[in-house]
């Protein structure tokens, strides 16, 4: 990360010790969050002082601290491209992947936007597990950094919803240039969106025999074979992954996945505890841990690890959920309190509704108010056939 300058600082030590902080970010986080701290202590103020610090806790797992600085930074001083990038990587840490997306747009439309921002927001948030947004984070990123104006016209238009466009071009694209593999995943990219997963895979093991050492081909092969329950493939995927990159959290996380797909669930465990410990602001992580750990009979662990899921990100609908079907769990008055609060929200998926409304219910159930309890079950299956497009007339007519 480049040092954001301030023109009418005469160079000195705090610019030099600027620099030197920013040099460590990538070998040695601790020590920049320590030169961050030895800078505030004598320009408390100093924005760059504090993006210093906000990138480096975020790098920590720090998430909550980084956001308070990155925060700071922006009061003090005209938001720069580093500035806002880094606030939306800390923000698609935490699990906020649509607030991540436009705080990227920002800095990416700032004058001296980060060319590779797109890039580095989509693996951020392939980490928090909300692979939808990497995918339209990856998008940008080849609409952003590609020069040939067809392949620009595409990414473009897939990146606005437009997919039978996108997908016209994207052929086209490769029958006039079949081994450019930017365009080969972009194109399993609109399969995986479209919900060919086949399709997908094929493209994708394409692209890695035109180029075995494309990394994060390999990593969207990982995610769509796991998509269709082939956890002995993405297991095979992950593993040369990791030989490549043993400490990325991206790859760790969907190599447990794919362990508990595969009834591993020990190494899963060891591989989620592991990753936890370095990368703790992982709300999906956390859940996923819990289901592991509910499944071996762990329990206390377990409810450990839901509300630690449902601390970092408390509109995690299925979080709830998996505390409710626990038969030995209850919901205090809190619990339920937050529930309702975030099932309020405007800006929450229908997915984290639906689970919150089946959460509620339970939770109602259990202090037997049935009439509030029969009420929220009825909203979880009325949104759930919304989502599945299912109408029981219309389904006994054909029958």
């Amino acid at each position: 990360m480049n040092v954001p300058s301030d023109s009418a600082e005469p160079k000195g030590t705090l610019a030099l010790a600027l620099a030197h902080g920013f040099d460590l970010l990538g070998p040695s986080p601790a020590l920049a969050a320590e030169q961050a701290q030895e800078i505030l202590k004598v320009a408390k103020g100093d924005p760059r002082a504090h993006l210093l610090m906000g990138a480096a806790r975020r790098r920590l797992g720090e998430t909550p601290a980084a956001i308070a600085h990155l925060a700071i930074a922006l009061k003090a001083a005209p938001p720069s491209p580093e500035l806002l990038l880094e606030l939306a990587l800390a923000e698609a840490q935490r699990g906020e992947g649509k607030r991540a997306m436009s705080i990227a747009a920002r800095a990416m439309q700032t004058e001296g936007g980060i060319a590779n921002g797109w890039r580095a927001l989509a693996d951020e948030l392939t980490r928090a597990g909300d692979d939808e947004l990497a995918g339209r984070a990856y998008v940008n990123h080849v609409t952003a950094s590609a020069k040939d104006p067809a392949l620009i016209e595409a990414a473009v238009a897939l990146n606005d919803g437009r997919i039978a466009v996108a997908e016209r071009l994207l052929k086209a694209y490769l029958t006039k240039h079949p081994t450019d593999v930017a365009a080969i995943r972009m194109l399993a990219e609109l399969a995986a969106r479209l919900g060919r997963y086949r399709d997908s895979e094929t493209l994708l093991a394409r692209a890695l025999e035109l180029a075995p050492e494309f990394r994060a081909a390999r990593h969207n092969l990982a995610i769509v074979l796991l998509r269709q329950g082939k956890s002995l493939e993405t297991l095979q995927q992950t593993e040369e992954l990791l030989k490549a990159a043993p400490k990325d959290p991206g790859y760790r996380t969907i190599h447990a996945a794919a362990l508990i797909r595969h009834g591993e669930y020990d190494r899963a465990i060891k591989v989620y505890g592991g990753l936890l410990a370095e990368f703790p602001n992982q709300p999906k992580a956390w859940m996923s841990y819990g289901h592991a750990l509910k499944t071996v009979g762990r329990t206390p662990e377990a409810i450990a690890a839901y509300q630690k899921s449902i601390t970092q990100k408390p509109s995690l609908g299925e979080t709830w959920w998996s505390l409710a079907n626990l038969k030995t769990f209850r919901f205090s008055e809190e619990d339920i309190a937050t529930m309702q609060r975030e099932y309020a929200r405007e800006d929450i998926s229908d997915e984290d509704r639906v689970h919150l409304a089946f959460a509620l219910g339970k939770a109602f159930e259990d202090k037997g108010d049935y009439a509030r309890s029969f009420a929220h079950y009825d909203r979880a299956n009325t949104l759930r056939q919304t989502q599945i497009g299912y109408d029981e007339d219309e389904m006994a007519d054909r029958v």
